[in-house]
């Protein structure tokens, strides 16, 4: 049974994958590489940030005067002016709003400044937000209240209703009072009162606080807008209700600060447009810059987080791509196989800092202190990672404000995959290429040694002869040295196998005219006269010539029927009758024994040599007669199988030994016991029969019986054509 091998192709393909480690290592290189890109960026974002700090350092007036310099900032006190994008209408219905409204602020009990009746069924409360744009401060106030109490058209008291204070610090640092009261829904502009206790005669319309009052299902909307440049630094609202309408007294007062005390007044933190247009010069940096107080609240921003990829990105996304066929090839097929392994940069992802009013995050603690830090962190869809460098902002030596700048690392994702692709493609391009060659010339080897192979196969038959001469190459390599050095020794071995079978005959020859010499004087010295016991040592001479000289006719036999097939013309020849009459002769020339013939009545045809096929089967009966004893028959048996003719000869006896079977027919081999060895016997019985067998296109082969009783000796010969 063969074993397990593996082909020389197979293996050279085997060796050709260990070329598959150059991808990896040039993975491993190229991460490497993304790894000092991304220091580089950090750096170079690091470097940006300190820049935009340099050109804001001390420079307090950028910054809010009350806001920016206190210790902290209370919410809901200190309010933020949101940068409003979207144009707001003023209508009262607050739909405008809605992009805003997660950073609206919710004001119930904890606000309540004063309550008339503490369990009253009518809880005050309402949503605020503020925000800036087109040098405008926009507002609104969403109330609930279930009993809502307008001013009386006739009357000019303003207090006696439900009515909204806005209280702001001028740009002189001067505390204003704005009354907000209308009779019905509609459009109005605010009441300015010098202060709380002046004189109905006293109000003055302020015409530049416009706003919309509108009643709803839950209470009202107070929506109202007015210039940024009344405003300083505080602002706050208090929101005074009325419930009973007889009475007319103030039974709730919510508010956002205290509205009576310029320095109880809660600041307000208009983004800096001064320090927006600082920023807006670093745009082309391709990062999203921020700028925020010491609060952490951000004071102007430029720049947005899905285009800032760094300066690595632009380039390379906007290169042209021809429209060659490796161009096509690349992103029909490779680039699909690619995106597989590499993580394409995402084209959207969560942004958790879009809208954003404050930055609360530790690196930005850190800056507090006095150094610029950095900060890696991962989106909240874990789709991209920015890269977060800020710089202290200085006055003096306080810490005013910090720079922060942000990018993605979607500019070197795409450089290394650019870079990965490309790599690719080269090892890619050597692996096949490679691979190829070594198969093809390892193929070559391969076909010269199967070549080589297939010559000696069929250089020495199965007989041990040479029957095709061998070729030796040409190549001055290895394989043609051991293809010269097999021809070389084919034609030795060809010498020596011919002077071997020639040296039976030789010896025939050679030795027949001594014995014929020694045979002469034994009859010669037989006729004198003798004693008895010369008489037995001339007999015993006379025996051993006779052994010697019918191993001298054996040792040429062979040789001679090699001889005689060559030049032997075949014949239609009937197979029973060949049977029936050598069985008859065997009868009678060896009457000691028993012959048994077992054929069907059907005749066999066969093209063949009759006298070799008698002296086939005159080897295979004598053989069976040597094996068998007289009263045991000798069974010869006549059948066709398939499209062959099959011959049995069978007799009782010992059994064969174990996997001798093949060897018993070879020449000079035989496995008589010692009992049996008084006659001489050279093994070339078996052999002989073979000769005659495959000279006849027809096979022979010997095993024990099926009952192992004896051993039988079976002879396939085709049969002739119709």
């Amino acid at each position: 049974m063969n074993k397990f091998s593996i082909g020389l192709r197979s293996k050279v393909i085997l060796i050709s994958s260990f070329l598959l480690i150059l991808p990896w290592l040039g993975y491993q290189y190229v991460w490497e590489m993304e790894k000092f890109l991304r220091q580089g960026q950090e750096q170079t974002l690091i470097g940006t940030t300190r820049a935009v700090a340099t050109a804001l350092h001390e420079r307090p007036k950028l910054f809010n005067s009350q806001a920016s310099f206190l210790q902290e900032v209370e919410a809901g006190k200190d309010l933020y002016a949101y940068d409003i994008k979207q144009v707001i209408q003023i209508d009262g219905l607050l739909d405008d709003w809605q992009a805003n409204h997660k950073q609206s602020l919710f004001y119930g009990a904890d606000y309540v400044r004063f309550q008339a009746d503490k369990n009253s069924s009518n809880p005050i409360s309402f949503t605020h937000m503020v925000g800036k744009r087109d040098g405008y401060l926009y507002g609104y106030l969403q109330v609930n209240d279930q009993y809502p109490v307008f001013r009386n058209p006739n009357s000019r008291q303003i207090d006696k209703n439900d009515h909204l204070i806005i209280a702001l610090s001028s740009p002189q640092e001067k505390l204003q009072h704005y009354v907000i009261s209308v009779h019905k829904d509609g459009w109005f502009n605010a009441f300015l009162r010098p202060n709380p206790d002046s004189d109905i005669s006293e109000l003055q319309r302020e015409k530049r606080i416009q706003g919309y009052w509108k009643q709803t299902a839950a209470g009202y909307n107070i929506e109202f807008r007015f210039p940024l440049d009344m405003l300083g630094n505080k602002l706050g609202f208090a929101l005074h209700t009325v419930s009973d309408k007889n009475n007319r007294r103030v039974d709730n007062i919510i508010s956002t600060s205290n509205t009576h005390n310029l320095q109880k007044l809660g600041t307000v933190l208009v983004p800096s447009p001064e320090i927006a247009r600082i920023i807006k010069g670093m745009s082309h940096s391709r990062s999203r810059i921020w700028v925020v107080d010491r609060h952490q609240r951000v004071l102007a921003k430029a720049g947005d987080i899905r285009q800032a990829d760094g300066v690595w990105g632009s380039d390379e996304q906007n290169k042209q791509t021809d429209n060659s066929l490796w161009d096509k090839l690349q992103n029909n097929l490779l680039a699909p196989l690619y995106s597989l392994i590499l993580s394409p940069p995402p084209g959207d992802f969560i942004d958790d800092l879009q809208d954003s009013t404050q930055l609360n995050s530790e690196f930005i603690k850190l800056v507090l202190t006095g150094k610029s830090q950095s900060s890696w962190s991962l989106t909240k869809d874990k789709k991209a990672m920015i890269l977060s460098a800020a710089s202290p902002i200085m006055v003096g030596d306080k810490v005013m404000g910090i720079v922060v700048a942000e990018e993605t690392t979607n500019g070197i994702r795409t450089l290394r995959n650019k870079a990965l692709e490309k790599l690719f493609n080269v090892l890619l391009s050597i692996i096949i290429i490679g691979t190829l060659l070594l198969f093809v010339f390892a193929s070559n080897i391969a076909s010269r040694i199967r070549k080589l192979r297939d010559q000696a196969d069929n250089a020495i038959d199965s007989q041990g002869r040479i029957s095709v001469p061998f070729s030796p190459s040409t190549s001055g390599d290895e394989i043609g040295d051991l293809s010269r050095g097999l021809s070389d020794m084919v034609n030795r071995l060809g010498q020596y196998h011919f002077y071997l079978e020639n040296l039976s005959s030789r010896l025939s020859h050679e030795l027949r005219t001594p014995v014929a010499v020694v045979r002469s004087s034994l009859e010669n010295l037989s006729l004198l006269p003798q004693n008895d016991e010369n008489q037995k040592y001339i007999h015993r001479a006379e025996k051993g010539i006779s052994r010697l000289n019918r191993i001298l006719s054996s040792m040429s036999e062979a040789t001679r029927i090699e001889q005689s097939l060559q030049s032997s013309e075949k014949e239609h020849l009937p197979v029973n009758e060949l049977l029936d009459g050598c069985v008859q002769g065997y009868q009678m020339t060896y009457n000691e024994y028993q012959f048994e013939l077992n054929q069907n009545d059907k005749t066999l045809i066969i093209n063949a040599e009759p006298d070799f096929i008698v002296q086939l089967l005159d080897k295979l009966v004598s053989n069976a007669m040597e094996f068998s004893e007289p009263q045991n028959p000798i069974e010869i048996s006549l059948k066709q199988q398939a499209k062959n003719a099959l011959i049995t000869v069978s007799n009782i006896g010992p059994l064969l030994p174990e996997n001798m079977s093949d060897e018993l027919l070879k020449s000079m081999v035989s496995v008589r016991p010692q009992s049996r060895q008084n006659k001489t016997h050279l093994g070339l019985g078996l052999f002989i029969a073979k000769i005659i067998s495959e000279f006849h296109q027809g096979e022979i082969s010997i095993q024990n019986r099926a009952d192992n009783l004896g051993v039988e000796v079976s002879v396939s010969l085709p049969l002739d054509k119709p």
